[in-house]
């Protein structure tokens, strides 16, 4: 099997379509990646925020990057594949595995965020939880299923991942079988599995009765804390649900429309609408966190006042040095 492929001439519609997507996909992924690295920043940064349980928003932050990065290497391939008119299939496989990896990434993350959220409101005594041990190993979990379930595309025999002529990018062939199998690791059981924990949690705050042998100060924190976990685990369902919204439009043409019937600015267009709901979930987290807020705001005022503040530094030296040349001139004249 030969490892390079012909494309053929695109009308000038389609590409003058390409290349605004493109613009977008860029701009909108730059903007990701400043947000998540102030977002990192914040969090290994502040004292008060380095807890083991914030661990999963920095995996999360990572996992958006990761995203974001592979969706901004997707379409500069696509534009190479354009201007050259060959495509690399070894190099195509590659990136579409990214794409899909990074899919998963994100849809885990938020599952373990949910997750662990679920086992600290139904065990809630249970500090083996919240050790940085437990999670450590939850988050190299995720990051291994994040990557050998996509990783399956590359090891079977048959070509998976090939150059969508509609989509105009590399993804998995609307053929395959596992079309399907990533349909529901990475959209339909995490989207379930986030869906029963949050039921089941707001269950249990909602209708929680005060536990047996309890003093009434530990009741109120622990209530305390439950709710807490639940205002998260609406935050995290919130994300969840956008980041669905997101891929929905693209999952449905690329499972109905295996004929190729709608017209190609359905597809070029949708592959945009992830981007912007990791966009979206990301501000979100930036806005409902008051503490990492007011922390980019300083760094933000003292980056602008810094210039001015070493100007007005210089001058006062200039101040203090001229006055006391004055003075000793003064003192020298004195003497005579």
């Amino acid at each position: 099997m030969s490892s390079y492929g012909v494309i053929s001439s695109i009308s000038i519609p389609i590409l003058i379509s390409i290349i605004l997507k493109s613009i977008i996909t860029y701009i909108i992924g730059l903007c990701i990646i400043i947000i998540n690295i102030l977002l990192i920043a914040s969090l290994t940064r502040i004292k008060r925020l380095r807890t083991t349980q914030n661990l999963l928003l920095i995996n999360v932050c990572c996992a958006c990057i990761y995203f974001s990065l592979s969706c901004i290497v997707s379409v500069s391939l696509t534009m190479c594949i354009l201007n050259t008119k060959n495509i690399n299939s070894y190099l195509c496989q590659f990136i579409g595995f990214l794409v899909i990896s990074s899919t998963h990434s994100v849809m885990l993350s938020y599952t373990l965020v949910t997750f662990i959220r679920f086992l600290t409101i139904i065990y809630p005594f249970n500090r083996k939880i919240t050790k940085i041990h437990y999670i450590k190993n939850c988050l190299i979990s995720k990051w291994i299923l994040a990557i050998f379930l996509p990783g399956i595309s590359l090891i079977l025999p048959n070509q998976q991942i090939i150059f969508q002529s509609k989509a105009k990018i590399c993804t998995i062939n609307q053929q395959s079988p596992l079309l399907f199998i990533y349909f529901c690791t990475g959209y339909i059981i995490p989207f379930v599995l986030i869906s029963l924990m949050n039921l089941v949690t707001y269950l249990n705050v909602t209708y929680s009765r005060q536990i047996p042998f309890l003093s009434r100060m530990k009741q109120c924190r622990l209530n305390r804390r439950k709710r807490r976990n639940l205002r998260l685990l609406r935050q995290f369902s919130f994300f969840t649900i956008i980041f669905l919204l997101g891929w929905t439009p693209f999952i449905i043409i690329e499972i109905f429309d295996k004929e190729g019937k709608l017209p190609d600015i359905f597809y070029l267009f949708t592959l945009i609408l992830p981007l912007i709901c990791i966009l979206i979930d990301s501000t979100a987290i930036l806005y409902w966190n008051k503490t990492i807020h007011h922390q980019i705001q300083l760094w933000w005022q003292s980056l602008i006042k810094k210039r001015p503040q070493i100007i007005n530094h210089e001058r006062n030296n200039y101040t203090t040095n001229h006055d006391s040349f004055s003075i000793d001139r003064n003192a020298n004249m004195s003497s005579v």
